[in-house]
């Protein structure tokens, strides 16, 4: 079977490329179904043809349908500049994954990060290129995240409903489930500061609500609040109106009212399993900090666990000896780059989402207003959430989440070009289009 659908995607890529490149209205409904199906791709739709029984995160040379679509937009899209502060930040992470690698005890498993890193660059170019040809294709993209929320959030409350008090959703786990929920959740509510497509939106601001509040994350549904909070002030940076103020207003008075909740949520777990949670995050943090005392280059990609087991930094950290904890890495993500990969990888990791978020916050006041706009101002402040919420997860090492910031960085690098191609106002064919973009729709509104 796995051989099968792997043949099925690989030769999917030829028709859909040409299909594409002579309908490129259809880039709309590529990017929905990128935002859609990354939440779904296991078993069937993330196959490897390579597959290792290992202890870390990567554990094959994989190949998702989402490789294939956006390998298809690259081929059916014209190129787009990308800023040179990300370039730069790109350059230096896979630089260091190159140099970690050198020094991995296991070549392989960390050529298999490597390669899952690459299958996240060419979703970035995707998006990209979709977003400065096509001015509904972030819409579509940020419309198919925020379903597959809506489903996602439907499927926590099953679980909760069947005695699953921490649901995290077709993910497995809460802390995942969370962390990709604020990629559709803060740009919803961009929209839906500026009374775009309201109905939609409130959906999938609610469907956040519920899996943060289902799931019982602290860092989840404290970010949640404050990813908000950010949202509404860059909202109001980017054009203030008494409409925004008011639906600011009336969400800063609901999330007051939703305290009680959310602390509830919180405190399902027992005071001493909170504290044990803390002193075993602390504990991982203590073996993080000798291995990267250590190995100042990095350990590798994809080697933490072997490393930190193997070479005894979790017991002399006092890491609990149990599967939870033995079996997980440094829950930060920055900690966790900074192991495998040495201080040049933490610096591209750095680069890369500040100069993202730089992008955005620059684009912020120059962008004219419109639903694009909007979208920006969400999409920056989700960038600014995850940054924050990875210092408490170890997620960035999975595909989901890598996926999901490629798009979304993709997103804004798409959006921003625009700014450059307005200058031109050039005429192509029939249309006139100032921004090189087809004309809004509201198929997905």
């Amino acid at each position: 079977m796995k051989w099968i659908i792997l043949i099925a995607l690989l030769g999917s890529l030829g028709p859909l490329t040409m299909f594409l490149r002579s309908q490129p209205k259809y880039l709309l409904h590529a990017c929905f179904f990128m935002g859609l199906l990354v939440f779904f791709l296991d078993p069937y739709l993330n196959i490897s043809p390579i597959t290792w029984r290992w202890t870390g995160a990567v554990r094959g040379f994989e190949v998702s349908i989402l490789d294939v679509i956006a390998l298809a937009i690259i081929f059916a899209t014209p190129s787009t500049r990308f800023p040179a502060g990300l370039k730069i930040g790109i350059g230096i992470y896979v630089t260091a994954m190159l140099i970690a690698t050198v020094n991995a005890t296991q070549v392989t498993p960390a050529l298999f990060s490597i390669w899952q890193f690459m299958r996240a660059i060419l979703v970035f170019v995707a998006v990209a290129r979709a977003t400065a040809v096509v001015r509904d294709a972030p819409i579509a993209l940020f419309a198919g995240l925020g379903m597959g929320l809506l489903i996602e959030s439907l499927v926590a409350v099953k679980q909760y409903a069947e005695g699953n008090t921490q649901p995290g959703g077709t993910l497995g786990h809460r802390n995942l489930l969370g962390l990709l929920s604020h990629f559709a959740v803060m740009p919803a509510f961009a929209l839906l500061l500026a009374g775009r497509r309201t109905k939609v939106t409130a959906l999938v601001v609610a469907a956040g609500a519920i899996v943060a509040l289902a799931g019982g994350g602290r860092a989840t549904v404290g970010l949640y609040a404050i990813g908000l909070a950010v949202t509404m002030v860059l909202s109001m940076r980017h054009k203030a109106s008494g409409r925004k103020s008011g639906i600011a207003g009336a969400a800063l008075l609901i999330l007051l009212l939703a305290a009680p909740a959310m602390l509830w949520s919180i405190d399902r777990r027992s005071e001493a399993a909170r504290a044990s949670s803390d002193q075993e995050r602390s504990a991982m943090i203590r073996a993080a900090r000798m291995i990267i005392a250590d190995y100042p280059l990095g350990v590798g990609p994809n080697q933490y666990l072997l490393v930190a087991n193997v070479g005894g930094y979790s017991s002399r950290a006092d890491v609990a000896w149990n599967e939870a904890n033995r079996a997980a890495p440094v829950h930060n993500s920055y900690y966790l780059v900074t192991a495998e990969l040495g201080f040049l990888g933490l610096l591209g990791f750095a680069c890369i989402f500040l100069s993202s978020i730089g992008v955005g916050l620059r684009a912020i006041k120059r962008l004219p207003v419109g639903e694009r706009s909007d979208l920006a101002v969400g999409i920056t402040a989700s960038l600014i959430v995850a940054a924050a919420h990875l210092a408490f997860e170890w997620a960035f090492a999975t595909y989901y989440v890598q996926y999901v910031l490629a798009m979304s960085m993709g997103a804004i690098v798409g959006i921003t070009a625009t700014l450059r191609q307005k200058a031109k106002k050039r005429i192509v064919g029939r249309v006139r289009v100032e921004e090189r973009l087809i004309p809004e729709t509201n198929r997905f509104a």
